[in-house]
């Protein structure tokens, strides 16, 4: 297996499972038990901080995202609990970025690794989740809009404006392989309203559908809910 790296946004989660005690470790597998997945880490990082309490939420998210990664890069790639957990340890042992660890340290993280990963649980279940919901060409991040007061003048300048046009722009951001892009839509009264009845219809067809999943028994992940 190629030699890994840790990325820099994962790096404070790997300082918290070197720094937490066993004790701490036992309680945070057992609130995963106890949490349902969810699509936002934040809500899944309170329910498991609620339960731990020597954690904060903060801290709690760091863990949570570490390990999602390490969950990611195994479905991607296929390779097997041992090989990863090796090779993600030799990583962390080699980053000066991150606490000098030792040998026997490093069988400690190993362990604790290999029973996070191996707890095909809510950790398995959201990193797919959130996988799934972002596997397209481009991924919405978030909007705005801006609204304007267009004056309109009559061909005598001097006699002031003549009116005033009210124009909306619709600031969308999103995502994609390479990076962050934005665009603007102008908008006006008419089109708000068709905008507003399109998201009304959509997210009654949501509720549609999670009622079906209901009757189904099947677990519905929504970013409303503390999931």
């Amino acid at each position: 297996m190629e030699e890994q790296q840790i990325p820099d946004r994962y790096k404070p989660g790997f300082k918290q499972l070197l720094s937490i005690d066993s004790k701490t470790v036992e309680k945070l597998i057992n609130a995963l038990r106890q949490a349902s997945p969810s699509l936002l880490i934040e809500d899944l990082a309170s329910a498991v901080a609620s339960q731990v309490q020597v954690l904060t939420v903060e801290e709690v998210v760091d863990i949570i995202e570490a390990l999602i990664s390490l969950y990611n890069f195994r479905d991607y790639t296929g390779t097997s609990i041992d090989d990863l957990v090796k090779s993600i340890s030799q990583a962390v042992q080699d980053d000066e970025e991150l606490p000098d660890i030792s040998d026997k340290q490093k069988q400690e993280l190993e362990q604790r690794l290999t029973t996070f990963l191996e707890f095909d649980g809510v950790l398995s279940v959201t990193s797919k989740a959130i996988e799934v919901i972002r596997d397209h060409e481009r991924v919405f991040t978030r909007s705005r809009v801006l609204t304007d007061m267009r004056p309109i003048f009559e061909s005598d300048l001097e006699k002031g404006p003549a009116g005033i046009a009210i124009v909306h722009m619709l600031k969308i951001e999103y995502a994609d392989s390479d990076r962050k892009h934005e665009f603007f839509v102008a908008l006006d009264s008419i089109d708000l309203e068709q905008l507003r009845e399109q998201l009304d219809r959509a997210d009654r067809k949501a509720k549609a559908i999670e009622l079906m999943l209901n009757q189904a028994n099947i677990t519905f992940l929504n970013y409303r809910d503390v999931e």
